[in-house]
This record gives C-alpha cells, sequence and structure tokens, in this order.
C-alpha cells in the first residue's frame, strides 16, 4: 500500500485528504466542499434534506475521482455528527453506496474526538504539556484534554455551527439581542465542559477545522488559502476580538469581500468564532494554535495502526 485516502462527511464539509506513504507519511492531495448536510439540523429537522444528500453524494464523488487519478488505494470514510442524529441515515448510507460504492461509517463523538487528537498531535507536538484541543463542526464540539497524547478527558457537545446559526442568528449585520442569547447559550455549555474536566491549567490550546483556520486566514490575510501558512499559526485573543467586531458589523455580502473568507461560510462565521472566543475565556487562554489537521489525519493513523 503506497497511498491511502480519508474522508470526513460533516455536517457543514464535506473534507477528504490522500497520504503517500512512503519514505515518509506526506499529504500529496486534499480536497474540501461546503455541502451543509445538516441544514435543519438547529431548527429541529431531524432528518437530512434530499438536496443535500444530493451535494454530498456529488461531493463525494469528485472526492473518489480524485483517488482514482492517484492510483488504486484504500479509501476510508465517516460520517459524523449530523448523520449520526438523522432519521433518515440508513437512507444516506444506503444512497451514497449505490451511488459511489463508498462504505461509510457513522462514528460516535467519542471516537471522533479520540480521532481529532491523533490527527492534530501528528503535526503538533503536546509533549510535556496540559492540551486542550476543540474540534469546531456544523452540528458539534468535541473538547479532548490531554497530557501530551494521554487523553485526560473528553466531552461532546452540541455547539455546532449549523445548528447554532439556525437557532440564534437570523440578521446580518448581527442583532445585539440575538448575538446576546447566543453568548449565553455558549457560556452556559460551556460551563457544563469546563465541569466535566479535570482542573488543570491548560499550556497548549489547539483548535481545529474550519472556523479556525478560516481565522488564521483572516488575521493573516492568506488569499489564495494555504494550508501551510495556516497550520501551526498562533492567534492572539485580542486579534480574534477585533476580527468578530468587524465580521459582526458586515453584511452576508460585505463578509464576502473578504477574500480570506471561503464562500460558503460567511453565515456561519459568527457562530463559530463566538465558541473560540467563549471557549477562550472558560479556559483562561490567551493565545490559540491552529491545527490544519485532525479527524481525516487521524482516521488514517488508525488504520495504519491496525
Amino acid at each position: 500500500m503506497k497511498k491511502i485516502a480519508a474522508i470526513d462527511i460533516g455536517t457543514n464539509t464535506a473534507r477528504m485528504t490522500i497520504l503517500e506513504l512512503e519514505p515518509a507519511p506526506r499529504e500529496v492531495a486534499s480536497g474540501r466542499a461546503i455541502t451543509r448536510l445538516g441544514e435543519s439540523i438547529g431548527s429541529g429537522g431531524r432528518r437530512l434534506l434530499d438536496h443535500r444528500i444530493e451535494k454530498t453524494i456529488d461531493a463525494l464523488r469528485g472526492f473518489l475521482n480524485t483517488c482514482k487519478r492517484h492510483g488504486a488505494m484504500p479509501v476510508h470514510a465517516v460520517a459524523t455528527s449530523a448523520v449520526r442524529e438523522a432519521a433518515n441515515r440508513e437512507e444516506f448510507l444506503r444512497r451514497v453506496k449505490e451511488k459511489t460504492n463508498l462504505d461509510v461509517q457513522v462514528i460516535p463523538w467519542e471516537e471522533e474526538a479520540r480521532l481529532t487528537l491523533e490527527g492534530v498531535l501528528w503535526k503538533i507536538s503536546g509533549d510535556g504539556k496540559t492540551v486542550l484541543t476543540f474540534d469546531i463542526g456544523g452540528g458539534s464540539t468535541e473538547y479532548i484534554l490531554s497530557r501530551g497524547k494521554h487523553i485526560l478527558k473528553a466531552a461532546g457537545t452540541s455547539l455546532g455551527v449549523v445548528r447554532l446559526t439556525e437557532q440564534f442568528i437570523s440578521r446580518h449585520p448581527i442583532d445585539p439581542a440575538e448575538y446576546q442569547a447566543l453568548e449565553t447559550h455558549l457560556r452556559n455549555d460551556l460551563a457544563g465542559v469546563r465541569s466535566q474536566l479535570p482542573d488543570d491549567t491548560v499550556d497548549l490550546l489547539i483548535g481545529t477545522a474550519g472556523t479556525v483556520t478560516t481565522l488564521a486566514a483572516l488575521d493573516r490575510n492568506i488569499y489564495p488559502y494555504d494550508p501551510l501558512k495556516v497550520h501551526g499559526a498562533t492567534l492572539q485573543k485580542e486579534n480574534i476580538r477585533k476580527i468578530f467586531e468587524d465580521l459582526k458589523n458586515r453584511s452576508l455580502e460585505e463578509r464576502l469581500q473578504l477574500k480570506a473568507l471561503e464562500r460558503g461560510r460567511e453565515d456561519l462565521i459568527i457562530a463559530g468564532t463566538a465558541i473560540v472566543l467563549q471557549t477562550m475565556e472558560a479556559f483562561a487562554c490567551n493565545e490559540l494554535t491552529v491545527s490544519e489537521y485532525g479527524l481525516r489525519e487521524g482516521i488514517i493513523l488508525k488504520h495504519l495502526a491496525a
């Protein structure tokens, strides 16, 4: 086996990574598509919408075509929050299998958290440090407290950017009352997360997934997007807060004038950035390290170790 691929079917974004294994593992191709598979998740909908399923299947076809261009390889695909919760998850899995021949594994949040930590610490050293890693998704956010790679405790939440946006945010620029309700909700939920984790001082705060990488791109004006410039970047809380104030005061169209902001994320970036800032407040962290790597790399490392 010379190459291996992993696909992460998330609530908002589907992502794919191909690693070449020899002489040492390195990324040779990647892809992502905002499909918003979990649309309606925050407004009480329990079913994945048909047009979102089809958009996700189209993205998967594109990923598999990329894999074919790189030669025969195993492809491991997982689905997370939206599919976990969907009343029609079996229909989704069947349609994906019929149209792409791809077998998708729906993983619990605990497995998602463990694999995310594996992927994040593949390229960031946490040796000798108490590390808090958080993965902001469309339907959930997972928090993993570890000493290096040894997990001390993990907590799963329903703090996803699609879910929170549908529940709290309807106006752009942001309505102060709506934002206050969102902030209160986040503070309450994060107080619960804090109580579940050991009372250790966090030496290193690491964030992964689209919100965090987008904030790094905005902070450093990285356009076109360059994962090598984003990965390992450190963001100061005050800089994030300044970016946030600017975003809150813009309409959706005005946000898209920021070239570093990925199209399709212009409404969700508010809830996502609020999660980041409230996490930093809850755990008394003034600096955030950005990881380009996460669940997909963790999936690959798991299969390489099997």
